[in-house]
């Protein structure tokens, strides 16, 4: 195929719009990719826009050298006046756990002990894969005692949580 060269004057004009706009494009479509978190999995939540976090565990009780397997997380509603609990897988071990698992009790007749009344909530499965709940309690100005466990494969399980027998986070 022939083309004169005052025909081939355009389509180069043309073709080097296309391959900039495309340049534009690719240039875009990274900075979008660049701008998306470095973990893009499912994080867990507590639903409504008033939680805010109140503490944070790490899980490494039962890890060998103190590894961090995830991490258990308290929140605070005085909107709704609940706490809530989500256990959270560390990004290293995403997709690899076998069981997941968070625990909440609120010391309802506020003897710091577990006992009568208190009420407790939990959420564990083995088809947890990057969290555990979120599990809810109506706890305002209630102390409450949470944790959370991981299993990766076969190891023995991890967890993590406010010291055992401490009622703490008392508001």
């Amino acid at each position: 195929m022939t083309i004169s060269w005052t025909v081939r004057r355009e389509p180069l004009q043309i073709t080097r719009w296309v391959a900039g706009g495309t340049a534009l494009a690719a240039a875009a479509a990274l900075t979008l990719v660049s701008a998306a978190p470095a973990h893009a999995y499912p994080q867990g939540t507590c639903r409504g826009n008033s939680f805010r976090k109140v503490a944070d565990y790490t899980l490494t009780k039962g890890a060998k050298g103190g590894e961090v397997y995830g991490t258990v997380t308290l929140y605070h509603s005085s909107l709704t006046r609940r706490k809530c609990a989500i256990t959270r897988v560390a990004s290293a071990y995403v997709g690899r756990t076998s069981y997941l698992y968070v625990a909440l009790f609120a010391d309802k007749n506020r003897n710091k002990k577990y006992d009568g009344p208190d009420i407790g909530v939990a959420d564990g499965s083995t088809r947890y894969k990057w969290f555990a709940g979120p599990v809810y309690a109506y706890a305002d100005q209630l102390c409450v005692r949470f944790g959370g466990a991981i299993r990766i494969g076969s190891q023995p399980i991890v967890h993590g949580g406010t010291p055992e027998g401490a009622w703490e986070y008392c508001g």
